[in-house]
């Protein structure tokens, strides 16, 4: 049997990246100007949602479940042999509900745990690493899970584990659920992707695991990413690092039935800059169906010249307005109802987070919104999101320029952006005045759009309309659309 992570490893991957060496640029200003045409937003305020956690590169699992709260699962480092897996509740606005203990005191956890649904409208978290007490079942590098009720607070590891193989690596690992529950993981293997569908009451698992291949003589495999489709398909994204013809971007359904895998379009090459998503790969699907990868485009010598979105089986790929700075990295994506998607990145030169939100066909973006780093950034490690009932919940990773602190996570909250537009621009006194609301071009019903003290409420095609007073006079006036869940959106209407 694999013996757990050694902790030499654990600390030299920490160390690494606390010592800021992935981007020693970016503690630059954030008041530096923005780019891309990006818009700023206003915004609810960063809140810290973890303590210190000791370690760099990693990444929390996000879940939320149907009563709206975001549950984070995050590791830390405790001590020289001692780690554990924590969570953390967060509320509306970014507000920290509660946080507690998942395991303690194990010799090695999984810095990438990753949250799923559990039985009964409860949660599940998938890990690996090893608890340190010898003959333990608990002790021998596989995939580990355990589940809570939906108020994520009180934890039970599942007997035997979700990997046939006992070297499960302590990154790039992920998770998901087949449309009947059932936890699917994967994780980098020795020959390409490995994955794994189902408990096993035995650890190691009985059964074993299956694999993605990768060219022979690839380099490593990292950020694999798991999303379950429409259909109850689950595919696999990851990206290889080969420094050869197979360097890139790739995906692969994997069940029910495995099919061949595909290369995303642009997405690198021999001869091109290393473009590693330094987390994990931006791979979500879409409500309405596919599955969208988001991903750096290089060139010979930038690793970024822009963002590629691009949906499974397309010929090409969109670029994604305002990321052509040259400077993005971590990349991160998310679902959001009705098929939109927002896509995000960090702009490490300017210490700013670029979210930008899709339409529902996933055609065309709306205008952008930029937010500040987390306060005091020196180090951005990590940037996720979570949209899937409509706040989008982005959560990084930073270390912070105080003396002494080590990465920790933050949250903070954004709304999508209404777009308030009247017609005819100019109306005299009497007259009616068509108002219509939309998100990113499509039609917001149960919208309340208020003008000149008067208040409608648009249908279903997104319109409401407002009769002008007589005796008006003439000047610009504003009107207002609002909805919850939305940032509001004004129109200047003139009456003459």
């Amino acid at each position: 049997m694999r013996r757990p992570v050694t902790r030499s490893c654990l600390i030299a991957l920490t160390a690494l990246a606390t010592a800021g060496a992935l981007f020693p640029g970016a503690a630059q200003a954030a008041g530096a100007a923005q780019g891309g045409g990006a818009r700023t937003a206003a915004v609810t305020k960063w809140t810290k949602i973890s303590t210190d956690a000791g370690l760099g590169i990693a990444s929390a699992g996000l879940y939320r479940t149907a009563d709206g709260m975001l549950h984070v699962a995050w590791a830390r480092q405790d001590g020289p042999s001692s780690f554990s897996l924590n969570y953390s509740t967060v509320g509306p606005n970014a507000t920290l509900a509660g946080t507690g203990t998942i395991v303690k005191s194990w010799a090695a956890v999984s810095f990438y745990p990753r949250l799923v649904a559990g039985p009964s409208g409860g949660i599940r978290v998938v890990f690996t690493g090893g608890n340190g007490v010898s003959g333990s079942p608990y002790n021998l590098g596989a995939m580990y899970s355990a589940t809570a009720t939906s108020a994520g607070t009180t934890w039970k590891l599942v007997k035997g584990s979700m990997s046939h193989t006992t070297f499960v690596p302590a990154t790039n690992t992920s998770a998901t659920t087949q449309s009947s529950g059932t936890p699917v993981a994967s994780w980098p293997g020795g020959s390409g992707v490995a994955f794994h569908v189902g408990t096993d009451p035995n650890a190691p698992a009985t059964a074993p695991d299956g694999t993605v291949a990768v060219a022979s003589g690839a380099g490593p495999v990292v950020g694999t990413a798991l999303a379950r489709e429409n259909d109850g398909s689950v595919w696999v994204a990851w990206f290889t690092e080969s420094f050869a013809s197979d360097q890139g971007y790739w995906v692969d359904k994997i069940t029910p039935t495995q099919a061949a895998k595909t290369e995303a379009p642009g997405s690198g090459g021999p001869s091109l800059a290393n473009n590693h998503p330094l987390q994990s790969v931006a791979f979500a699907a879409g409500a309405k169906g596919g599955g969208y990868l988001a991903y750096c485009v290089p060139t010979a010598s930038i690793p970024c010249a822009h963002i590629a979105l691009w949906k499974v089986g397309a010929a090409t790929a969109t670029t994604v307005p305002g990321s052509t700075t040259q400077h993005a990295a971590h990349v991160a994506i998310a679902a959001a109802p009705g098929g939109h998607l927002w896509v995000l990145w960090y702009d490490t030169s300017q210490n700013k987070i670029h979210v930008i939100r899709s339409n529902a066909a996933v055609t065309k973006f709306g205008p952008g919104q930029t937010i500040a780093a987390p306060p005091s950034t020196s180090v951005l490690d990590g940037l996720q999101a979570e949209g899937s009932q409509g706040p989008l919940d982005v959560v990084a990773l930073v270390l912070q320029t105080t003396a002494g602190s080590t990465p920790s996570y933050w949250d903070i909250q954004l709304l999508p952006k209404l777009t308030l537009a009247g017609s005819p621009a100019t109306v005299a006194p009497g007259k009616v005045v068509t108002f219509t609301v939309t998100d990113v071009g499509d039609p917001v019903a149960g919208a309340t759009v208020t003008f000149l003290g008067k208040n409608a409420t648009t249908n279903s095609s997104g319109v409401a309309t407002v009769t002008v007073p007589t005796g008006t006079a003439a000047g610009s006036y504003t009107a207002t659309a609002a909805k919850n869940g939305y940032t509001s959106a004004t129109f200047t209407e003139k009456v003459s």
